[in-house]
């Protein structure tokens, strides 16, 4: 299984697309069954974003950059875990919540648009993260700063589930809710700042 340059391209304009309610993006993901493995493939286009994350959350925690990123293995650790769950949390929810949905083709497009998703997610909270750790803002402005991304977050994962299930079955509302009340209790159980 490949994931080619134009698999790539078109669908993180898809996941754009999809973040302007744009419910015609979805067809232009790979919707087959290579396409759900591939979209797993694809998180590691997220690798990128948690540099910036990790060396806000080191200026944080009161560790230099300048010594090297990753010379704190367990603030590592919780940052690309804390990654990785943002991702897999929500939809594993879904299938607790109801078990019948792992075999629904909708539940399928659900999974390829969520981890296209995530990856334009992690970019977006990268912005004030990198703002941050050149010391570009202070705190306070950084907590503002990835409030303001994550509201775009918030929306794209509402677009997602919502051109998956559908505007009329309500999903979609409860499941941007669930998402960021699972991003809070992920960031709060790892101890971190929130980037």
């Amino acid at each position: 299984m490949r994931l080619g340059a134009d698999d790539v391209t078109r669908s993180l304009r898809a996941s754009w697309r999809l973040l302007s309610a744009d419910s015609r993006a979805l067809p232009d993901l790979d919707l087959s069954r290579d396409g759900f493995w591939r979209s797993y493939l694809a998180l590691v286009l997220t690798v990128p974003a948690i540099i910036p994350i990790l060396a806000a959350e080191r200026v944080l925690a009161g560790l230099p950059n300048t010594a090297g990123l990753f010379d704190a293995p367990v603030l590592l650790a919780s940052v690309i875990a804390a990654e990785l769950l943002a991702v897999i949390t929500v939809p594993a929810l879904l299938i607790m919540l109801a078990p019948g949905l792992l075999h629904s083709p909708r539940y399928t497009g659900f999974i390829i648009a969520w981890n296209w998703a995530s990856i334009l997610s992690a970019g977006l909270i990268a912005v004030p993260a990198a703002v941050f750790a050149l010391g570009w803002s202070n705190a306070g402005i950084a907590t503002f700063q990835a409030l303001a991304f994550g509201a775009i977050v918030l929306r794209l994962r509402y677009c997602v589930a919502r051109a998956a299930f559908g505007p009329q079955s309500g999903i979609a509302g409860a499941i941007a809710c669930a998402s960021l009340l699972a991003d809070y209790a992920i960031i709060r159980s790892f101890g971190l700042a929130g980037f």
